[in-house]
């Protein structure tokens, strides 16, 4: 007979919910985990889609006219670390587009390789076309320079002042660099001394500047003093067209003075500027040339007592040579700079300088363009190196094409080279082609001009 425990157990109801053991919630943890797995692959694989995309619309941008886009030349060429940079993603997603082709998401993985080397592919382009133009030019390339490394520049070994401004309210020094391993005073022959003179829109900027170090430090490196002066840079209420020129007069002065104090041959100078330095630097060398450097002049600076300061009752050194990378060349042109979004600050900077826009002042602006006075100088003049990269957003490459066409009628000597696919501050990184380009021609025009170290 069946036992009373047999009966209950025959008539209890079913429990309509069992107790769940730990094998069932381990397959429900598992299930979860594989979900949100496949989450976060979708949310990478959409990101990564994403930043291909940027990264391939930026590379169309540096060869192709594309607002904002086109930007992407800006602070620096692309040089190899970057191509080393997209060639490593595009292995990567590669890798990832074959590993996983028959998982969920496949195309998109597809898609982001193939932006990916498409971007790639625009940049080898691109490199391969700057590096045939710098051939073209007689103009071996490091290729540890085209990375970058190495290319930041030290400081000055000195920083001494060299006027102290009232009218501009501004102290002036100059960032001194010292030829590599050795030290002023050492006795046998004194170095060339090349002045270098730092952009910024005549509006800020000073000695340090990172373009102006750079250069600096490899000038150095070649055995020459670098000497980085200081101007005075426009103020709100302090427009300093007329105080920086007369200024730099002053500082060259004051340069041919202490020279040798710093193991400088003043006899054997040079002048290098970048953006507005560049501007002056061909301004100065152009004055020179007609006659009108004179430290001491009405607008020199003076004390308390009316006296001409000290740094402006010496001679200015004759310029032998001016080599500059993307200047001024015509502050006009500069104002009326067309591109939709640096036009603003651009012609904010040219007014500041000049206290006001080319049809205010038309006298100011023609008084500070250099080509009136290369014309009129023509061969009696320096001769002149400039470098401007032919996608320049800040300072229009037309200037510089027009300056070089009246120096070609003038019969002034210069070599003008616009390098393709290159923007403003293409020596950020001081290795990029078309800094080497530069680098390699100011040796040959220092050296011809007899400034060899």
């Amino acid at each position: 007979m069946p036992t009373i425990k047999a009966i209950a157990q025959e008539t209890m109801p079913e429990d309509p919910h069992p107790r769940r053991g730990p094998g069932v919630r381990s397959r429900r943890r598992e299930r979860t985990g594989r979900a949100m797995g496949r989450s976060r692959c979708r949310r990478r694989d959409a990101l990564a889609l994403i930043g291909a995309c940027a990264i391939c619309l930026l590379s169309i941008g540096a060869i192709t006219a594309i607002p904002v886009l086109s930007y992407s030349l800006m602070l620096g060429a692309w040089g190899l670390d970057a191509a080393a940079v997209m060639a490593l993603l595009a292995v990567v997603a590669g890798y990832r587009a074959l590993r996983r082709r028959r998982e969920p998401g496949a195309r998109i993985r597809v898609a982001t390789a193939g932006l990916v080397c498409l971007a790639l592919a625009i940049t080898g382009w691109m490199g391969a076309a700057q590096i045939r133009f710098a051939h073209a030019q007689g103009v071996d390339l490091s290729v540890l320079g085209l990375t970058g490394i190495g290319q930041w520049g030290r400081g000055p070994d000195a920083a001494p002042v060299v006027l102290t401004d009232a009218a501009s309210r501004q102290t002036l020094r100059a960032g001194i660099w010292y030829p590599r391993g050795k030290a002023p005073g050492e006795g046998g022959e004194k170095a060339p001394i090349v002045v270098l003179l730092h952009g910024g829109g005549w509006r800020t900027g000073d000695r340090d500047n990172p373009m102006t170090r750079i250069q600096a430090d490899w000038l150095a490196d070649q055995g020459y003093v670098a000497i980085a002066l200081e101007y005075p840079l426009s103020l709100r209420d302090t427009p300093t067209w007329e105080l920086a020129q007369s200024r730099l007069v002053c500082s060259l002065a004051w340069v041919g003075a202490h020279a040798g104090e710093h193991g400088g041959d003043p006899g054997r100078l040079a002048v290098v500027g970048d953006s507005s330095g560049g501007h002056l630097a061909l301004e100065t060398a152009y004055r020179q040339a007609l006659g009108g450097l004179d430290p001491s002049g009405p607008d020199a600076p003076t004390d308390a007592d009316g006296e001409t300061l000290p740094a402006c009752q010496g001679n200015v050194p004759t310029i032998r040579a001016v080599a500059t990378t993307y200047p001024i060349t015509d502050p006009a042109v500069f104002h009326d700079n067309p591109d939709p979004i640096l036009s603003g600050p651009v012609a904010s900077r040219a007014r500041l300088y000049v206290g006001g826009s080319p049809a205010q002042y038309p006298e100011r602006y023609a008084s500070i363009d250099p080509a009136r006075k290369a014309a009129a100088a023509g061969a009696a003049a320096p001769p002149v190196l400039i470098v401007h990269g032919e996608g320049d957003h800040v300072v229009p490459v037309s200037g510089t094409r027009d300056l070089d066409a009246v120096l070609e009628a003038a019969g002034a000597r210069h070599e003008t080279i616009i390098v393709p696919y290159a923007d403003h501050v293409f020596d950020l990184n001081g290795g990029s082609v078309a800094s080497q380009i530069w680098r390699a021609k100011t040796l040959q025009l220092l050296r011809g001009a007899g400034l060899g170290a």
